[in-house]
C-alpha cells in the first residue's frame, strides 16, 4: 500500500500511541514501566506540544511516526506489523529533504536493528552511555546525521 505523509494533530494522539505503546513494547530489554494510558498523555501532552510530528500512512492508519524537535529526532516509531516496510526510512528522508542542517536522536545500545537503520541512513555514533541519565537506566548511544557542506538542502 502507498505510504502518504502528513503532519499531525491533537486528534491523532489516540493513533500515535497506540504504535508508540505497540512498538516500544517489542524492546523486550526494557523494563515494562507505563501504561498505555500514561503513554498516550505523553504524546498528547509532550510530544504534540513540543515537537513537530510527520506521520507516514496509509489505507489501514497510521504506519509510524516522526517527531522532531529542533534538530533532535524525539522519537520515530513504526506499528510492528509494518517494521522493516520503509515508513521509517521515508520519515527520516523526509526530515533531511526538509532542509535539516543535522539531526540527532538517541538510541538504546541494545537495539541492534535500530542501530543498523540509522547507520544505514547516515548516522554516526557520537557518544556512549551506560544508561545511567534515562528513565530506563539502559546503555544508549547518541547518533548525529550531518548534510554534507556544499549539498543543497
Amino acid at each position: 500500500m502507498p505510504l502518504t505523509l502528513r503532519r499531525a494533530t491533537v486528534e491523532d494522539a489516540d493513533a500515535i500511541a497506540a504504535v508508540f505503546s505497540a512498538s516500544f513494547r517489542l524492546l523486550t530489554f526494557l523494563p515494562p514501566l507505563h501504561t498505555s494510558a500514561e503513554d498516550r498523555r505523553f504524546i498528547e501532552d509532550t510530544i504534540l506540544d513540543q515537537c513537530r510530528v510527520t506521520l507516514a500512512e496509509d489505507a489501514t492508519g497510521i504506519v509510524s511516526f516522526l517527531a522532531l524537535r529542533g534538530e533532535e529526532v524525539r522519537l520515530l516509531y513504526t506499528r510492528p506489523d509494518r517494521i522493516g516496510a520503509g515508513a521509517g526510512a521515508l520519515l527520516i528522508e523526509h526530515a533531511k529533504a526538509e532542509g535539516a542542517r543535522a539531526l540527532e536522536l538517541w538510541c538504546f545500545q541494545a537495539n541492534t536493528r535500530a542501530r543498523r537503520f540509522y547507520e544505514a541512513r547516515g548516522f554516526r555514533a557520537m557518544r556512549f552511555t551506560d544508561g545511567a541519565g534515562n528513565e530506563e537506566k539502559a546503555p544508549d548511544v547518541l547518533y548525529r546525521w550531518e548534510r554534507a557542506t556544499g549539498r543543497p538542502a
